[in-house]
């Protein structure tokens, strides 16, 4: 092989390997672009989870809270019935929601 035939070569070759430099750097670029994709949505993420682990832990203390008042107030035998013209008054009010039944209901058991 000639000195020409070899500079020709070698020219090609550093042409392939500009292409394949420039090939990799637009990968990187994307592959760092996903990256910072990535991370931010893991810190939304993480932001998420601490809220609803707050959230979680403020229900179960109003939990704690209501059964501790239940046990407070004892037993439910304590606690009145209605009868069966106070239930129809309190059904009536509730599906009409009109509330003319409540002065009703509130004067008769006044």
């Amino acid at each position: 092989m000639n000195q020409v035939d070899e500079t020709k070569l070698a020219a090609m070759r550093v042409m392939k390997a500009m292409t394949l430099i420039r090939q990799l750097r637009e990968s990187y670029r994307e592959l760092q672009s996903r990256f910072n994709m990535v991370e931010n949505h893991n810190m939304e993420l993480q932001e998420l989870l601490d809220k609803v682990g707050a959230d979680q832990s403020a229900v179960e203390e109003a939990i704690t809270e209501a059964l501790e008042g239940l046990e407070a107030i004892g037993d439910l035998d304590s606690f009145g019935t209605l009868d069966l013209n106070e239930l129809e008054d309190a059904e009536a009010f509730t599906m009409d929601g009109s509330g003319e039944d409540l002065d009703t209901f509130e004067e008769e058991n006044i």
